[in-house]
C-alpha cells in the first residue's frame, strides 16, 4: 500500500508541476504561438531600420480585433528617446491630441529601453490590455486601452504615414 501511495504522490506532484508549467507559459506569452499575418521592412535611404511582423491567433487581420502582436526586430541601435520622439510624431500624424500624446509618451519613458541591433520589441494587445516585451521578457503593461489601440494604429490605421508597410503587415501585399 505504501508503494502505491508513493507512486501516486510522485505522479500527483508531476501532474501538478506540468499543469502549472504549461499554464504559466501560455498565460505569459501566447503571442509566440500565433501565426503571422504579414511582415514588412522599414528602410531609410540605404539603411534598414527594422523588420516587423504582425501576428494574430488565427493568422488573419481583423480591424476590430483585440488580439494582435506586433514584433519589431531592430537593425540599428536606437535610443529610447528617439523611439519615443518618432512615436509621438506618428501619433501627431494620426491626429492624437497634444495632451494625450504627452501623457502617453511619459508612460513610454517609464517602459522603453534603448534598443540595440538585433533586439526585438514586441507589443501584444490581448484581452483589452497592451503589454511590451523586450525579446521574451515583459517590460511594461498598458492599462489604457485607447493608448494600446493608438500605438498599433501607427502601423495599422488606413491613415498611417506608411501605407505600404500597413498593406504588408495586414497581408495585402
Amino acid at each position: 500500500m505504501k508503494y502505491l501511495q508513493l507512486i501516486f504522490n510522485r505522479f500527483s506532484f508531476f501532474a501538478i508541476f506540468m499543469i502549472c508549467l504549461s499554464a504559466g507559459a501560455s498565460a505569459s506569452t501566447p503571442w509566440q504561438t500565433w501565426p503571422s499575418v504579414g511582415d514588412a521592412r522599414l528602410t531609410w535611404g540605404p539603411w534598414v531600420i527594422y523588420d516587423s511582423e504582425l501576428r494574430s491567433p488565427d493568422g488573419k487581420y481583423q480591424a476590430e480585433g483585440d488580439n494582435l502582436a506586433l514584433v519589431i526586430r531592430y537593425h540599428r541601435n536606437i535610443d529610447s528617446e528617439d523611439l519615443i520622439e518618432a512615436t509621438n510624431d506618428q501619433w501627431r500624424h494620426l491626429g492624437i491630441s497634444s495632451s494625450k500624446r504627452t501623457q502617453w509618451t511619459n508612460r513610454l519613458e517609464e517602459i522603453w529601453p534603448d534598443v540595440r541591433k538585433g533586439d526585438r520589441l514586441i507589443f501584444v494587445l490581448d484581452d483589452n490590455q497592451g503589454a511590451f516585451f523586450q525579446d521574451n521578457r515583459q517590460i511594461g503593461v498598458l492599462q489604457d486601452f485607447e493608448m494600446s489601440q493608438s500605438f498599433l494604429q501607427i502601423w495599422l490605421s488606413p491613415n498611417t504615414a506608411y501605407p505600404e508597410i500597413r498593406s504588408q503587415l495586414i497581408g495585402k501585399r
